[in-house]
């Protein structure tokens, strides 16, 4: 039910944006739901969860990858996309994403750079249209440019503003992350301001 609550509270928001602000030192954990479910050829595992403080609604993180491929599904889908298409579908396997939902601020705010307590990383900045194939572009996560719809971003509205920031990992980067002993990762926007979350490793708790 949460993660539907969710995708419900993703479609109600005032502002969606590519880029968000993230601000939170010290939350309180309200609930939390872990899931892992397959259907046909996919599996998913989905972690999410509440905060009960601060501007953060909601963290979601899924997993999507494919299971039980046989020889002649395998021969199929390189005849409708090519080997090198197919090369390129298994090289953005499995599918990390990482979002969130935050509350607090009055604007929608852009975020020029992200950075992971503990781990190097070198981003991939474009927009993701096609994530089929261009999951196996990304270097080690993926993130939305930050001059999206800036004309918008510099409006200032009477009450908070609900903002989504989404991006795409690679397997290896999440290794390296489910490594640490804690989740934190620092956003800073266009306008300079950091924004930081400290919590769990939910990704090793989880064992994504």
């Amino acid at each position: 039910m949460f993660f539907k609550g969710c995708d419900m509270c993703i479609r109600s928001i005032l502002v969606v944006c590519r880029v968000f602000v993230f601000c939170v030192l010290g939350v309180f954990l309200l609930s939390a739901q872990f899931d892992s479910y397959c259907s046909g050829n996919f599996c998913e595992k989905k972690y999410a969860c509440e905060f009960k403080s601060g501007p953060i609604i909601s963290v979601f993180f899924k997993k999507r990858y494919k299971v039980g491929l046989s020889e002649a599904d395998i021969l199929k889908a390189k005849k409708e996309v090519g080997y090198a298409g197919y090369t390129g579908l298994e090289s953005g396997e499995p599918d990390y994403t990482l979002r969130f939902v935050i509350v607090g601020e009055h604007r929608g705010v852009n975020i020029k750079k992200a950075t992971f307590d503990g781990v190097e990383a070198e981003p991939s900045i474009f927009y993701l249209y096609e994530p089929s194939v261009e999951l196996g572009l990304i270097k080690d996560f993926q993130m939305g440019p930050s001059d999206f719809k800036l004309r918008f971003a510099k409006l200032i509205f009477p009450v908070p503003v609900y903002n989504v920031f989404e991006m795409r990992l690679r397997k290896p980067f999440v290794e390296r992350l489910k490594a640490q002993d804690k989740f934190k990762i620092t956003l800073i926007s266009t306008y300079d301001k950091e924004f930081v979350l400290e919590t769990d490793n939910f990704i090793r708790e989880y064992d994504f």
